[in-house]
């Protein structure tokens, strides 16, 4: 199978277009090709169950049609454009699940996707691919031999054999010798982090950036007293020979060698006052120890969220460090990126409770390295939800701590969720609060979710403010956001950036699918979307005639955030006991699981029974499929699909009027892929992951 495969790769890449391929593989190409041809037709039925296998998996997850040539034909469709990325990786990260995902066929996959999209075949961007899919990395070793025995023995340049040795060497060490951390640290290239951030547990790296950062404190002789802001210079100088990212200059490990040559200031006992107790004695020294406010360098450090998911922005002085959001990909279940500053993080700001920005934090916040967690209350309560949700659907779907990933493995730890709640600390809307010495942070409702903040920070005179996910256009929930726009630095939500407006009138969409269904299903995220969709059905008058009915998570949520209205929270809907003029609302938005998804199937031959889609359908999904009319799904489901344009996001329009509001900088982020600026938008910055901005003041 090997070698078909190299060549049948060859083929389809043109690498080798006179081949000859075996009959069963000319077959595939010839019918992926036919399936392209003919697939925008409204009429067209795929009777290809090899092709529709691979729908099947994106959306349902392994079936009994799985072969040894599924492989072919998902790399086939994928080379033709006859399905997305996000298909592609959705297979590959139910192949992995149910442990088929052989080590070659993933290294024939990133093949396939270096060619596809033009870019070097290198041990790095493998990782990154690893990364997008959500599957575990391999060792160089392993890339390396599949890589020269199936596809070329010259396709690696030494330099990146060089490193990828290296990388395999440190791990083993790390693995073999982790009683020699400090020795190990003082051994590594900092080039290599980067790389041992795809391998190793963040907290492990935590450890050896701490030690490496002493290293190059200690390297610093210093033969009189000297100012803080001079030791600043020198240590940020060490930093530059070393390309190593800066981290704050703090007592331990940076300052401690050096604390007889730096004058100390006395700090503030009423400022400390404030902050939590157990933080007080290592606020103190940050107070102790810290550049004049004239001579502080503000970096800006985007770890994650550049586009939909993983958000994490890291905020950092010359002495302290604060982070916003530490969110997960739910499609590939991402955190935001390394940076060694994360382990002197002793605040985090969360700007609502969605999992893209909250997903991370069971990971990021343990019992051991006291760190803190700020949002309003309503935050903190859904957060709570979501995240007790997420720990049932892991071990549900039989992940056990044997085979779970560092990310995943927290979730099934009952004490690192019970002190995460334990750790949160209530912010106010429109009051001020130093959540850590040099960050005083105002909130401002973002009209997103309950709850949901953007967050104005000064840190020494300058002004940063993130907006998180908002939205400037009322709703049945919310009135609409009202946002400053003369901060240094705006940072904001681009969700809907040059997307067209849509023209359709939700409520009309409602009205028509409540009125010609016999009963409805209502796919809509749990948090938020739910309750609107309650509060639209309240006031258009359907619930007098309707039975409106809600369950699970998003049940919880109406009940928890008090939404009124005539409606009936049920423990479970099935098809024995959804009835006709019934309509559920429930959670699972894209329609990948849960109550809907099996009315969905439960009722797929009724062409009565309404389907209304109300939020963003991810590419991958059944609800993305259906909202779009693609045969491939119409053809099995019969019900009336009706969309409703509806979002918690600000849409299009609205978002042009803010961005020619904004004073200071603009950076644009929770962007989908290929965001393209507008003429007059040349000056908005849209960041790459660890892209870093730093803000200097006046002196």
């Amino acid at each position: 199978m090997t070698n078909d495969m190299t060549n049948y790769l060859e083929f389809l890449m043109k690498l080798k277009p006179d081949l000859k391929l075996k009959k069963t593989y000319h077959e595939i190409y010839q019918d992926c090709k036919e399936y392209l041809k003919i697939s925008k037709d409204p009429y067209f039925i795929c009777q290809n169950s090899n092709i529709m296998n691979i729908f099947d998996i994106a959306w349902v997850g392994l079936t009994e049609n799985f072969s040894a040539v599924s492989e072919y034909y998902l790399f086939t469709l994928y080379w033709l454009n006859a399905i997305n990325f996000e298909i592609y990786r959705a297979v590959i990260q139910e192949l992995e699940t149910n442990l088929i995902l052989d080590e070659e066929i993933l290294v024939y996959s990133f093949w396939l996707y270096t060619n596809k999209k033009k870019i070097k075949y290198n041990y790095y961007a493998f990782l990154e691919y690893i990364r997008k899919l959500g599957v575990k990395p391999q060792k160089f070793s392993t890339f390396s031999k599949i890589t020269q025995k199936n596809i070329s023995k010259e396709i690696l340049k030494d330099e990146d054999k060089e490193i990828g040795r290296e990388v395999d060497r440190i791990l083993s060490n790390l693995k073999n010798r982790s009683q020699y951390l400090e020795e190990i640290a003082s051994s590594i290239s900092p080039k290599l982090l980067k790389y041992l951030d795809f391998h190793v547990d963040q907290r492990l790296l935590n450890d050896l950036a701490y030690y490496y950062s002493k290293h190059l404190s200690n390297e610093i002789k210093l033969k009189k007293k000297i100012s803080m802001a001079e030791f600043q210079k020198k240590i940020e100088n060490k930093y530059k020979e070393n390309k190593f990212p800066v981290v704050p200059t703090v007592v331990d490990p940076i300052l401690q060698s050096h604390l007889s040559n730096i004058n100390a200031k006395a700090a503030s006992m009423e400022k400390l006052a404030q902050f939590p107790k157990d933080l007080i004695k290592e606020y103190a020294s940050i107070q102790a120890y810290s550049s004049p406010s004239v001579a502080q360098k503000i970096r800006i450090t985007f770890l994650g969220g550049g586009n939909i998911g993983n958000m994490g922005i890291l905020i950092q002085h010359d002495n302290n460090a604060i982070l916003i959001d530490y969110g997960m990909s739910v499609s590939n279940n991402s955190i935001p990126r390394w940076h060694p500053s994360l382990k002197y993080v002793k605040a985090i700001l969360v700007t609502h409770a969605h999992l893209d920005h909250t997903g991370g934090l069971p990971y990021l916040i343990t019992p051991e390295n006291g760190k803190q967690w700020y949002s309003t209350q309503s935050t903190k309560i859904l957060t709570e939800k979501l995240l007790q949700s997420t720990s049932s659907i892991i071990k549900m779907n039989g992940i056990t701590k044997k085979k779970a990933s560092p990310l995943q493995s927290t979730y099934l730890k009952k004490s690192h969720l019970i002190n995460l709640f334990n750790v949160h600390n209530t912010l106010t809307p429109n009051e001020t609060f130093e959540v850590s010495p040099g960050f005083e942070v105002s909130p401002y409702h973002a009209s997103h979710v309950f709850g949901s903040c953007g967050y104005k920070i000064d840190v020494f005179g300058k002004s940063i403010f993130f907006t998180g996910d908002f939205s400037l256009d009322s709703s049945e929930l919310f009135e609409g956001a009202n946002f400053p726009t003369d901060s240094d630095v705006t940072i904001f939500d681009g969700t809907y950036y040059n997307r067209p407006t849509p023209k359709t009138d939700p409520n009309t969409v409602i009205l028509q699918a409540a009125e010609t269904s016999s009963r409805l299903i209502i796919p809509a995220f749990s948090v938020g979307r739910t309750q609107e969709m309650i509060k639209r059905l309240e006031r258009l008058r359907i619930s007098k005639n309707k039975n409106i009915k809600t369950t699970g998570l998003a049940a919880e949520v109406s009940k928890v955030m008090g939404i009124k209205g005539k409606y009936d929270i049920v423990k479970d809907v099935s098809i024995d006991n959804f009835k006709e003029g019934d309509i559920v609302v429930s959670g699972h938005g894209m329609l990948q699981g849960g109550t809907v998804r099996n009315l969905l199937d439960d009722t797929k031959d009724d062409e009565n029974t309404g389907v209304l889609l109300c939020g963003y359908q991810a590419p991958d999904t059944l609800g993305f499929a259906l909202q779009n009319s693609l045969p491939v799904a119409k053809n099995r489901y019969h019900q009336k699909i009706f969309s409703a344009p509806i979002s918690g996001h600000t849409n299009s329009d609205s978002l042009n009027g803010f961005i020619s509001q904004i004073e200071g900088k603009k950076i644009m982020v929770h962007t989908p892929n290929n965001t393209v600026l507008r003429k007059e938008h040349k000056e908005i910055l849209i960041p790459d992951y660890n892209r870093e901005i730093v803000l200097r003041n006046k002196i």
